[in-house]
């Protein structure tokens, strides 16, 4: 059950002019006291207040999928256990015959998949060795076919006989300006760098005139024999790995492999029924079960929950949700643990709202910042989301302010002096009202209140200055 309670409550102190005209012998009579009290400044923030219960972040119940005798159980409660854990298995002996029918379908059904992934993978490595082949092969064909012509075309040829021309010329003026230092210091910087410009020129001549010779040059007979000799090498073991991948090369289709992939999963979701396995990490706060009890399909075996985080889900009605955003702060305490405050923030707004007697309200999550053992769940929690920044506005006494058909004010005294200062009355603050106005923070305002006496003479209670009249605060 969710509890709301509204804040920022205007609250407007009525007050009645009376004027008691009594007239014979001695009657009761009202009489109006006044005092005064002072404009304060305080800082106001928005919020709106909801309740809900506390709820961890993952919770489940786990029920028994089968029936059968509890062999084993392998945690208490308060155990911390992870995704995957098997908690409690029954006797396989106990559990009905599709269960341990199904047992023998898993151990088929792997060894089935296990084979058509073994042949997917042999086919990939067949096609991988008949590629790799294939290049080897057509490496020493072209090899063979240049064997008996120069190794370069007459344009190659061509072109590095010009850059042979051209570097001779590099190197020549790098002799001589190597040769300029010939009386300069080893250790001198310009004939270091001229040597190492010269070495440079000589070693990129000497590349393009090994080049050149290789262009020229044409394979002798015995490299001709062992370039045919590789090509035939090469062709042996392309037909091989050709032969290889034709056998394996119709390997199993994806819908072959996704069949035998559900075929697995289908037989081990029957086998799972034997065991209570953890859907998540968590802890245990429920065991059912001890070891020898008699399950029926359904009973309820444990509850584990994911304590890592805790939210409370409040219901804000449709006048105030517009207020509230996504990433709001919230203060959060419990009805059963007196003193906690725990911070937290507002993390999701159902958009889709609930109506309940004619009211529409709208769920929001607020989640904790933090855990504490003491969190019991489900237990009542008050969360008050702050909805604006904090702002610093007027107050003053309840009683000070005044209302009539001009609307509410208050009586401001200063140097003797009565004024009426018309203001607006909002939330209030213990005895005192925000109020908005032409005030500042000092100023003196008039306080009324009531009391009660005896006269036994016709009278009327009015003050003398400012707006006059008996004032009686409700």
């Amino acid at each position: 059950m969710h509890k709301r309670r509204l804040s920022g409550i205007s609250l407007v102190v009525s007050v009645v002019l009376i004027g008691g005209i009594l007239a014979g012998c001695s009657t009761s009579t009202n009489s109006t006291q006044y005092s005064t009290g002072v404009v304060k400044e305080v800082t106001v923030t928005d919020t709106v207040e909801s309740s809900g219960s506390v709820e961890p972040v993952q919770m489940a119940t786990l029920n028994w999928g089968t029936s059968g005798t509890i062999s084993e159980v392998n945690v208490k409660n308060g155990d911390t256990v992870t995704k995957g854990d098997v908690l409690l298995s029954l006797d396989p002996t106990t559990v009905p015959s599709s269960i341990i029918l199904a047992q023998s379908d898993l151990t088929s059904a792997k060894q089935a998949l296990t084979d058509l992934m073994e042949s997917k993978s042999a086919a990939a490595e067949a096609q991988l060795t008949l590629a790799n082949a294939q290049v080897t092969y057509n490496d020493a064909l072209g090899s063979s076919y240049g064997a008996s012509i120069p190794h370069g075309t007459t344009d190659e040829i061509a072109y590095l006989q010009q850059q042979i021309i051209i570097q001779q010329t590099t190197v020549s003026d790098a002799q001589n300006r190597y040769n300029s230092f010939s009386e300069a210091s080893d250790t001198d910087a310009r004939k270091a760098q001229a040597k190492a410009n010269l070495l440079s020129a000589q070693m990129q001549l000497n590349t393009l005139e090994l080049n050149l010779k290789y262009y020229q040059s044409a394979e002798s007979s015995t490299d001709k024999a062992v370039t045919q000799a590789e090509l035939a090498v090469a062709k042996a073991a392309l037909d091989d790995a050709q032969r290889a991948y034709d056998l394996v090369k119709d390997g199993p289709t994806a819908d072959q492999i996704a069949a035998a992939q559900a075929n697995v999963e289908a037989a081990q979701a029957t086998v799972n029924n034997m065991n209570i396995i953890a859907p998540f990490s968590g802890t245990v706060v429920v065991l059912d079960n001890q070891q020898g009890d008699l399950v029926n399909t359904g009973d309820e075996a444990a509850v584990i929950v994911n304590s890592s985080q805790y939210y409370v889900d409040v219901l804000i009605d449709e006048t105030q949700i517009s207020q509230v955003k996504v990433g709001d702060t919230a203060a959060v305490t419990f009805a059963a643990v007196s003193g906690l405050n725990i911070s937290g923030k507002v993390t999701s707004i159902n958009p889709i709202g609930i109506t309940s007697s004619g009211v529409v309200n709208y769920t929001v999550r607020v989640t904790l910042d933090k855990t504490d053992p003491q969190i019991l769940i489900g237990a009542t929690a008050d969360a008050v989301i702050t909805v604006s920044q904090p702002q610093s506005m007027l107050t003053v006494p309840v009683l000070a302010v005044q209302n009539d058909a001009q609307g509410e004010y208050v009586i401001r005294i200063a140097n003797g002096k009565s004024e009426r200062v018309s203001v607006v009355s909002g939330k209030i603050i213990g005895t005192e009202v925000v109020v908005k106005g032409d005030l500042k923070v000092g100023d003196v305002v008039e306080i009324t209140s009531a009391s009660s006496g005896t006269s036994s003479t016709s009278t009327s209670n009015n003050r003398g200055g400012g707006f006059g009249g008996g004032i009686l605060a409700p």
